[in-house]
This record gives C-alpha cells, sequence and structure tokens, in this order.
C-alpha cells in the first residue's frame, strides 16, 4: 500500500510521517527544500489539480496535514475522490467538515472513495466514545460535549492560523444540533464539573468540530459543545500578532481532557483524556491511513464512527478512555 501525506513538512506532518514509518509513503508539499531529507517525495500546489490528481492516483489513501482547511481543504478532496483515491484530514473547523458532508459525499460515493474528515486529537476520539455510549442506551435525549486543556496550551503557529481563519465561527460559539436539525441556538449549558475537579467551571458555547459528526450517526434530542469560558474568550480574540508569536513546533506537553454526557433513559459520561495533542492527531491520522488503505471502510464521507470499530480504534490511540 502507498500513503500519501500532504503537508508532509509541517508539525503534524512531520509527526505523522513519523508514526508511518515501515510503510509505503510519499511525502507530497508545495517546498522542495522543506521536503528534502525526509524521504521520497513530490513537490504539487494546490493550484496544480490536475497534477495533484495523477500524483495521488498512484497512492492508496492520502493523509491532509494542511490546515486551515476552510481555505485548502476541498481542492484535495476534490483530487483524491478525482483520483479514486480514500482521503483523511485532522480538520477541527467545525464549518469546513459540515461542509464536506454536504458537498461531496454523493461523489465519493460514486468514486468507491472514502473520505474522513476530523482524524485529529479532539473530535475523533470523541465521535467514537460517542457511538459507544449511544449503544449503551435506549433513548438519548442531550448529548453535550466539552473539551479542556490541561497543563500548558502549546498551540503550533498553524493552529494559531487556523484559529484566525475560522474566527467568526468561535466568536459565534458554532452550530447546535436540536429537534434534528443544525442552528446556531444558544447553549443550555453554563457550568460543567470536568473529572477531578472541585466543583463547576463556567462553560460557553465553543465550535467544537465533533458538532459537525455526531448527529449524523447518533440519533439525539439535542447535541451542544462547550468549553471553559476564559479558553473560549481567547480563541475569540485572537489575532495575526499574536498567531506569529506561536512556535512553529511546539513540544509534546499538550494535555487534554474531552467529556461527553449523555442524557437519556440514564445518564452516561464517556471520558478521554490524552497528554499530547499534536502527538495523538499523529497516531490517529496513522491508523486511519492503514486502515482506509486495506479497505476497511465503505464509501462515501463519513463520521469517524461510521468509518471505523470505535472500540478497537479508541485502544490504538494515546489516550486513556472511560464510561461511567
Amino acid at each position: 500500500m502507498t500513503i500519501a501525506v500532504y503537508g508532509a513538512s509541517g508539525h503534524t506532518g512531520k509527526l505523522v510521517v513519523d508514526r508511518l514509518r515501515g510503510e509505503d509513503v510519499l511525502l507530497l508539499g508545495r517546498n522542495a527544500e522543506r521536503l528534502r531529507g525526509l524521504g521520497s517525495f513530490e513537490v504539487v500546489g494546490l493550484d496544480e489539480p490536475d497534477r495533484l490528481v495523477d500524483v495521488l492516483r498512484g497512492c492508496d489513501v492520502v493523509v491532509n496535514c494542511v490546515a486551515p482547511f476552510e481555505l485548502h481543504g476541498e481542492a484535495v478532496v476534490r483530487a483524491a475522490i478525482a483520483a479514486g483515491t480514500h482521503y483523511a484530514d485532522l480538520a477541527g473547523e467545525q464549518s469546513y467538515i459540515g461542509r464536506i458532508f454536504d458537498r461531496y459525499d454523493e461523489a465519493a460515493r460514486d468514486a468507491g472513495v472514502t473520505v474522513v474528515p476530523m482524524v485529529n486529537d479532539g473530535g475523533f476520539p470523541v465521535d467514537l466514545l460517542v457511538s459507544v455510549v449511544a449503544g449503551r442506551l435506549e433513548r438519548i435525549d442531550e448529548i453535550v460535549l466539552a473539551h479542556r486543556f490541561t497543563g500548558p496550551t502549546a498551540l503550533s503557529r498553524g493552529s494559531g492560523r487556523t484559529g484566525l481563519a475560522n474566527l467568526d465561527l468561535f466568536r459565534t460559539g458554532g452550530l447546535v444540533h436540536t429537534g434534528g436539525r443544525f442552528t446556531d441556538a444558544p447553549v443550555r449549558t453554563s457550568s460543567l464539573l470536568f473529572p477531578g475537579g472541585d466543583e463547576p467551571s463556567p462553560v460557553a458555547k465553543f465550535a467544537l468540530p465533533e458538532i459537525a459528526t455526531i448527529p449524523r450517526h447518533v440519533t439525539a434530542g439535542h447535541v451542544e459543545a462547550v468549553g471553559e469560558a476564559d479558553v473560549v474568550a481567547l480563541f475569540a480574540a485572537v489575532t495575526p500578532e499574536v498567531v506569529e508569536s506561536l512556535p512553529e513546533n511546539p513540544g509534546p506537553d499538550g494535555g487534554f481532557v474531552l467529556v461527553a454526557d449523555v442524557t437519556g433513559d440514564q445518564r452516561l459520561r464517556g471520558v478521554v483524556t490524552g497528554q499530547d495533542t499534536y502527538g495523538t492527531a499523529a497516531a490517529a491520522l496513522a491508523e486511519a491511513a492503514r486502515r482506509l488503505a486495506a479497505g476497511a471502510a465503505k464509501p462515501g464521507v463519513l463520521a469517524p464512527a461510521q468509518a471505523f470499530d470505535p472500540v478497537d480504534v479508541l485502544d490504538t490511540l494515546d489516550v486513556t478512555w472511560s464510561i461511567s
């Protein structure tokens, strides 16, 4: 099998390539100097759609690490479908993810191609976890999703640029899913007790990516996403100056806690914890790439839990997870 990594010279791209050691990997990007020395590579830009299709035709799957996906993602999705090559990316951008489902599902199915956006450190494990939780309930009235950073929040410059490209989304808080449709309605949750906390933390509406996927495979009356209020405010206030001050390659010290409170005929809480945001994203992408290259999923644009066995994949990631 041949796995292409687009954006292989970026921070997460390099981590993905390392995780794919031992596989036949083709590195793709726009800068030969940055790719040289990393492995076998091809230089191809997003403004060369025909050439990108030609390069991808020789690959089983392409992993896209070039953010912001709001600006750069769709070109690689289109090329992958045209080439008959399975696709995964690490997008955490709610609007982009929803658009991929809406615009490309039929084309992907017709081409026999599997497209899985949001293979990352946050939305990906939560989507899988909620699927497992949902399987234990007869009825789901409400799902509340929450992310919390623990320890230093070491964001890369690339992540900062993604935040800047999605500034309006973070300022509005994104969508909720209620009454069977996506809407910009306010959230119901104003405080939440995170695992290990002594008291509830103030929270606010947060544009988490899994809002765009979970309602596509889990039936619930209401699904909303929140984050700690001070963190939400930081995302809503990001500036170009702040972004350019961030490191290109931060260290592996970005811990996180992901919560899914699911209420129905009983109340269950799913929790995912990890210690390295970018390392976890790389592990998820490498695992997804291997499975897609092996033909593990049906064609179409799929949520993580639609593409892969949730428990099996959760157990391969650099995280711990539980349901209580």
